[in-house]
């Protein structure tokens, strides 16, 4: 009978130390001395741990109070793991996702509430409404409408004594919408706003907010950029995806300032990365289509800069030239930032500020009245003493009002926004796009 041969790491040893070669090696002196050496060793890092634990022992002693514990562990909580800057910079980039802040507007003062608080731009006012504020203000209720009601057949939000005459409401207004879609009318979700700097494109957008009753998203083109790789093209995507994502719930404005910083016209020398931005955005805004709720304002001062690719049909169909204000313009804005502000003044002969205003552009009338109004409250801090011992007296409020010869004298020092302006430039575009 055989027995079956050991192979596993008895064997291995026993094979070892049973050769020739080992027993020869154990006859010599490295053995003992090899040991020695060993014990030299251990003794010596044994005396090592003994004088590290002194060390430590003084520290505890000397530093490790509460305080520096507890800033210690807070470090230790707040420091990456690892220990490459370039992986840490990589964690830190995908962190800093892009978020948008929507605004709603709040109706606090009626005179100032949406096309109220538009001075002049009659024609602006009327174009927009019919092609753009009516037919969107009806789709977006017959679509709340819709919801409310696929709501309601879930039990969601069932009412037991319903109105008789908000259910036929609801059903007349459904019939209405109806006809409406008969004529298949496209209405343009996309709008450019063009003209000179501080006519007012971001107010008269904020008004068209307010007027429709819809969330607020404005954003300036130039912060899409990034010193990173590729991070540019990637800010695209997050904006666009997060503000199509808020249009679910409700509808909103998009606002996208200084347009042309980013789609600006590619020549035969632009680089890739560019390129690839606008590629990137114009992708974006094709698929914004999907979105019902979503409109889309983009504002320039300069449409010549803008790639053509911007301006082909489907994209940004409205083009809307915004200029300085006319005479009844001016006077209304004149009325506007006192009157309608509630800024207390004198007589004011508003035909006569419109004259002197004349080539003057609504920022600059807006800064005019704020600069009025601020002289005469510094007025105001020199009875700041009188009012804390108390001897402040009736009189001393009466007479601080902004008055016809201040504004006159105001508008003398403010030089004109469009002095620094090409005009050209706008008539020159317009025959081209035409």
């Amino acid at each position: 009978m055989t027995t079956k041969k050991d192979t596993g790491f008895d064997a291995f040893f026993d094979a070892i130390t049973q050769s020739p070669e080992f027993k020869t090696a154990m006859t010599k002196d490295w053995k003992k001395d090899s040991i020695e050496y060993l014990d030299n060793t251990i003794e010596s890092m044994q005396k090592g741990v003994e004088n590290a634990e002194k060390i430590m022992s003084e520290f505890n002693k000397n530093f490790a109070t509460p305080e520096a514990i507890e800033t210690g562990s807070k470090y230790q909580e707040n420091t990456p793991k690892s220990t490459s800057i370039s992986q840490t910079k990589e964690k830190e980039e995908d962190s800093e996702k892009l978020t948008i802040e929507i605004q709603r507007f709040k109706k606090t003062n009626e005179k100032m509430w949406g096309w109220n608080g538009v001075a002049g731009m009659d024609k602006l006012k009327k174009e927009l409404s019919e092609s753009f504020i009516r037919p969107l203000k009806f789709k977006f209720l017959i679509q709340e409408l819709r919801t409310k009601k696929k709501e309601e057949n879930g039990g969601q939000s069932q009412e037991k004594n319903t109105k008789k005459n908000d259910k036929k409401s609801k059903e007349l207004l459904e019939k209405l919408y109806s006809e409406y879609e008969k004529f298949k009318i496209s209405i343009p979700t996309g709008m450019l706003l063009y003209g000179p700097p501080g006519t007012g494109k971001t107010f008269i957008t904020k008004k068209l907010a307010e007027e429709m009753n819809c969330g607020f998203v404005s954003k300036n083109m130039g912060e899409f950029g990034s010193s990173y790789l590729h991070q540019t093209t990637k800010n695209i995507k997050e904006f666009f995806d997060s503000v199509k994502k808020a249009a679910e719930k409700e509808p909103i404005i998009v606002f996208l300032d200084e347009i042309d910083s980013l789609v600006s016209t590619r020549g035969q020398n632009a680089d890739a990365h560019k390129a690839e931005e606008v590629s990137q955005f114009l992708q974006e805004f094709n698929a914004l289509d999907e979105s019902e709720n979503l409109i889309v304002i983009a504002a320039t001062n300069r449409p010549d800069h803008l790639d053509s690719a911007l301006l082909r049909s489907g994209r940004l169909d409205k083009k809307i030239y915004i200029g300085p204000p006319d005479f009844n313009a001016r006077k209304e804005l004149f009325q506007m930032y006192i009157e309608k502000k509630g800024r207390p003044h004198e007589a004011l002969d508003y035909e006569r500020l419109a004259t002197l205003s004349e080539e003057y552009v609504s920022a600059d009338i807006k800064a005019i009245c704020e600069e009025a109004a601020r002289d005469v409250s510094q007025k105001l801090f020199d009875f700041i003493d009188e009012a804390q011992d108390g001897t402040l007296t009736k009189k001393d409020l009466q007479g601080h009002k902004i008055t016809m010869k201040l504004l006159e004298n105001t508008i003398k020092e403010t030089p004109s926004s469009l002095k620094v302006v090409d005009m050209s430039i706008y008539d020159n575009w317009l025959e081209k796009i035409s």
